[in-house]
């Protein structure tokens, strides 16, 4: 998951630079700083674990890796909407997966829109923001990084739909209709995007001089919005979407995938795909579906493990003593979840038989009839 205060400098850290847009400028309205007079810069910080020059290395292969999975990816997430409209959202696991999609491709189309602009500079400039970026902070765009918190809350729900389908299908199936899953869909999307808004407006994007050197450079600032509701802010990037969120939804993704594949060989011998109580069809509907969580868990883990860690040791954030450590596992932790949103196509053309016969009817050829 993409955390904003991962991309500010040491100017984020003097509560006394309070920004003011309109009188801070005299030079190609940048704010005017003297960087020797700074305590130290958190990328120098002597306590670093991890160097700076590495912590660069991550992040140019997030950029990097985020640019080739982006062309795959895409396409791929924009096939699994055709298929599973095509099977009909009327079902409520064919409209979650639809939603998980598309949660996907917007987020890789905004990570790269997020982070092309630094892909190419690396190339050119070698500067880390620019015109572009600035344009989609100041406008509050940043928000539609929010996907990458929708995603691992599809997969959360999926993961225990199957588990409680798996244990008492005739009852759920009459509990959660299609409808009343669209709208838990829908609640999800408000109250994440709602929140997380508050989140990005806490920063804005200017240009800041330092009167020494002479150099100057784009970065993120924390504006008036942030200084009037500062612990409420902190407390909820910190909380709720740095920690709670993603310990949450891995540990419920990690016991619900567990207890359904206990339950699953309990009823039917897995490799038969037969049982009393739950249909073929299910069966091999629900071994797509636990593909799909075991790849989430992989690749989401290492992002929920780097926020989780924040509760142990506190200097493990951005402008702490670990800095450098943080973002490296920061940078890593989002190519994983790049990953994720990519290679679930292959989970589902390789585990689910349906999925096959529909992906080739989109293009005209009927597939030959395979028992999961």
């Amino acid at each position: 998951m993409l955390n904003i205060s991962s991309v500010t400098t040491k100017l984020n850290m003097s509560e006394d630079l309070e920004t003011d847009w309109g009188n801070t400028s005299d030079r190609d309205d940048c704010i005017k700083v003297i960087f020797s007079e700074m305590e130290y810069i958190p990328w120098d910080n002597p306590d670093n674990i991890v160097s700076a020059e590495v912590g660069t290395i991550a992040y140019r292969i997030h950029d990097n890796v985020l640019a080739l999975l982006v062309l795959i990816g895409v396409p791929a997430n924009a096939i699994n909407m055709a298929v599973f409209y095509k099977q009909g959202l009327k079902d409520r696991v064919n409209l979650c997966l639809f939603v998980l999609s598309l949660a996907d491709g917007l987020y890789l189309i905004m990570s790269i829109l997020n982070h092309g602009e630094q892909l190419h500079s690396q190339f050119t400039t070698g500067e880390k923001y620019g015109p572009f970026m600035m344009f989609i902070a100041n406008n509050n765009l940043l928000v539609l990084l929010g996907f990458s918190f929708i995603s691992p809350i599809l997969s959360a729900i999926i993961a225990m739909e199957r588990c409680l389908c798996v244990y008492n299908p005739l009852k759920f199936q009459t509990l959660i209709r299609t409808r009343t899953m669209a709208a838990i869909i829908i609640l999800v999307h408000v109250i994440v995007f709602s929140l997380y808004f508050v989140v990005v407006y806490r920063y804005r994007m200017g240009c800041v001089y330092d009167l020494e050197s002479g150099v100057s450079f784009s970065t993120f600032i924390k504006g008036h919005f942030y200084l009037m509701h500062k612990h409420f802010i902190d407390l909820l990037d910190t909380v709720t979407f740095g920690v709670g969120l993603p310990g949450t939804v891995l540990v419920v993704v990690i016991t619900a995938t567990i207890l359904t594949i206990v339950k699953l060989r309990k009823v039917v011998t897995w490799r038969a795909g037969t049982s009393s109580s739950i249909s073929a069809s299910e069966v091999a509907l629900t071994k797509m579906l636990v593909g799909n969580s075991i790849l989430f868990i992989i690749c989401f883990s290492p992002d929920a493990v780097n926020h989780l860690s924040r509760l142990f040791i506190p200097e493990m954030n951005s402008g702490g003593r670990y800095h450098n450590l943080y973002l490296t596992a920061l940078w890593l932790g989002n190519t994983f979840n790049f990953f994720n949103a990519t290679f679930n196509f292959f989970v589902y053309y390789s585990m689910g038989s349906r999925y096959r016969e529909t992906f080739w009817a989109l293009f005209g050829r009927k597939s030959k009839p395979q028992k999961a």
